[in-house]
């Protein structure tokens, strides 16, 4: 499958971090596709990426010390609730009301803690 361009890419400031994300397709409904963990880029999803775009807007996001993320130097800026936060700004900033959140590995905790949180 032929790998697929974002339709706008951008970045999201939260608490003097930036955290650089991307939007792919127009249907409804949005799919977030969470960071697996904080040093793996959003390309972990590029197999899925193409084909849930054509049916879905995709929404990934680079975790913090990734990719286009700021890369924080302080250990607590890598808790489970600020990647929690960073997704929730991120649907803020493009912008989303809802979304059906995939995750897997470290993901799944941030998942459960948005959820948690936004409830």
């Amino acid at each position: 499958m032929r790998a697929v361009v974002a339709d706008a890419e951008g970045s999201v400031a939260r608490g003097g971090i930036s955290v650089g994300y991307a939007r792919y397709g127009s249907g409804t409904p949005t799919v977030l596709l969470l960071p697996t963990w904080s040093l793996v880029h959003p390309r972990h999803w590029k197999l899925q990426v193409p084909y849930l775009a054509r049916h879905f807007t995709v929404l990934t996001f680079d975790g913090r010390g990734s990719g286009r993320s700021d890369r924080p130097a302080a250990r607590a800026a890598y808790g489970a609730a600020e990647f929690a936060a960073d997704a929730l700004a991120v649907m803020d900033v493009t912008p989303t009301e809802r979304a059906v959140l995939v995750s897997v590995s470290c993901g799944a905790l941030w998942a459960l803690r948005l959820c948690a949180e936004q409830a």
